[in-house]
């Protein structure tokens, strides 16, 4: 093994421990807001696609349609979604976040970015800088590859 390859290998290495760390810390806030990580993820779908069928939800989730319904039933009790029938056919139930929802992941992303600012705001300007070069070259490879 050359040493490039051993170095992009250990750099990978320390790349995901630290991704699993930054994970570890954003599944501590989203448990904090009480709900399961099933019913987050739902609500991050419908905040980042907009309204959607109960049988999309159930196929993006890899779950059956009564599941998704006995959940979604739940959220809306809760006031985090709002259900409405399709104009065109009666049997067609959409599901769409509600500001709450859209407030509850925000203040969960909040608290996530407030944990890499703290990390951040314990470096010098270069190496801040550094970072940030380094996040633009990561960004453009994960480009490439998407």
């Amino acid at each position: 093994m050359s040493d490039s390859t051993s170095e992009i290998k250990e750099i990978a290495e320390r790349l995901y421990r630290l991704a699993e760390h930054l994970l570890k810390d954003s599944k501590r806030h989203a448990q904090e807001s009480g709900l399961t990580a099933e019913r987050l993820s739902i609500l991050g779908i419908l905040i980042n696609t907009g309204p959607q069928t109960i049988n999309k939800l159930a196929a993006t989730e890899g779950v059956s349609a009564p599941a998704i319904t006995r959940t979604v039933k739940s959220l809306e009790k809760q006031g985090f979604v709002i259900k409405s029938r399709s104009k065109t056919d009666q049997r067609v139930v959409y599901v769409a976040p509600t500001r709450k929802s859209q407030q509850l992941l925000d203040e969960i992303r909040r608290k996530s970015q407030s944990t890499i600012e703290e990390l951040l705001q314990g470096t010098e300007a270069d190496e801040t800088q550094q970072i940030d070069q380094a996040m633009t070259v990561l960004e453009r490879q994960m480009i490439k590859t998407s």
